[in-house]
């Protein structure tokens, strides 16, 4: 006996009655093609959901990507910013690093210069002038570096690499050499502040300090004609016309050895100096010194006049070397000039 599964296949009408007289629709459908229908219509719901889903999961990781990568974007251009700001701010200080390497070797280059000129003044030339060679050794600007300063222009051409590395070689190879010469010339110039300073302590033993306040001289060392007799005398000493009153001053550091009075050399003062040298100051109104004193170059010793054998108020002053008188003027300098100091 067999058994047969006879499937069901049932009809199915759908009846659509529109309002009012027109004509009614009729659908027949079978019982298998609705099942695939509805079968369909949920297959098609379910993935409508899931699909939805997963675009809904998408767009949120899609927004959070676009939010992450606008942060990133912003971090990075905040980043970037910064990195031109510090390149900026390291290529000004290179460019000023540069520019005062430059100036260390113009101040080292001066300093050489003015060690030159310190040597020269110690070894005997006393009549140069330091301010001929016109060595400045402040950093602060001239007058005219300012006024040359102010006016200024020209594109803004940014720094090439090539530049850049060139520029930062200059600038090793200026501070390399400056620290390299630097310690060679600093001891040179404490040797020669060791020896200007002897030379200053030379310079107080030494008749070379201008000895009252007029520079007007009106007899030389030497021969000359007599003003009392006319005839043909030597004259052993300088004499500096002035008015009467003016301070006499000691040329030297020394101790006053002779004060006294006589018909030619009127009022007088003699001052022994630690070199070996004398010297006298004659025709004085005054004398406001002691013998035995011990005087420091500059002091006021007394007053110009015009006693003794004189024609007119002034100060002969005398050296005396060995015995014997020189002139006054290998030694003195009168003041604004430079003794080599």
């Amino acid at each position: 006996m067999k058994l047969r599964f006879k499937p069901t296949n049932k009809r199915y009408t759908i009846m659509i009655v529109p309002e009012g007289t027109n004509p009614v629709f009729r659908f027949k459908l079978r019982s298998t093609t609705l099942i695939v229908a509805s079968t369909t219509v949920i297959v098609l719901f379910i993935i409508s959901m899931v699909l939805l889903s997963i675009n809904r999961g998408n767009s949120n990781v899609i927004t959070s990507l676009e939010t992450e990568l606008s942060r990133s974007s912003d971090r990075l251009q905040t980043t970037v910013d910064d990195k031109e700001k510090a390149i900026d701010k390291l290529l000004s200080e290179l460019l000023e690093l540069s520019e005062k390497s430059k100036s260390i070797e113009a101040k080292m280059i001066e300093l050489e210069t003015l060690e030159a000129e310190l040597k020269s003044i110690t070894n005997g030339s006393s009549t140069d002038k330091l301010a001929s060679s016109n060595v400045k050794l402040s950093s602060e600007p001239s007058q005219d570096s300012l006024e040359e300063s102010d006016g200024m222009g020209g594109e803004d051409i940014p720094l090439s690499d090539e530049d850049v590395l060139s520029l930062i070689q200059e600038t090793k190879e200026s501070i390399s050499n400056s620290l390299t010469e630097m310690p060679d010339l600093q001891a040179r110039l404490e040797k020669a502040k060791v020896t200007i300073e002897d030379y200053k302590k030379m310079m107080t033993i030494l008749p070379t300090f201008w000895p009252t306040i007029s520079t007007r001289t009106t007899s030389d060392f030497g021969s000359r004609k007599d003003p009392f007799t006319g005839r043909l005398t030597l004259h052993s000493g300088l004499d500096i016309g002035g008015q009467t009153g003016d301070p006499i001053y000691a040329a030297a550091n020394g101790t006053v050895t002779d004060v006294g009075y006589s018909s030619a050399r009127g009022n007088f003062v003699t001052i022994s100096h630690p070199s070996g040298l004398e010297t006298n100051y004659l025709h004085m109104k005054i004398v406001t010194t002691t013998k035995g004193t011990k005087v420091n170059q500059g002091d006021t010793i007394g007053q110009l006049g015009s006693t003794g054998r004189s024609t007119g108020p002034h100060l002969h002053f005398e050296v005396v070397k060995n015995g014997s008188t020189i002139n006054p003027e290998i030694y003195l300098s009168k003041p604004g000039e430079d003794v080599g100091l």
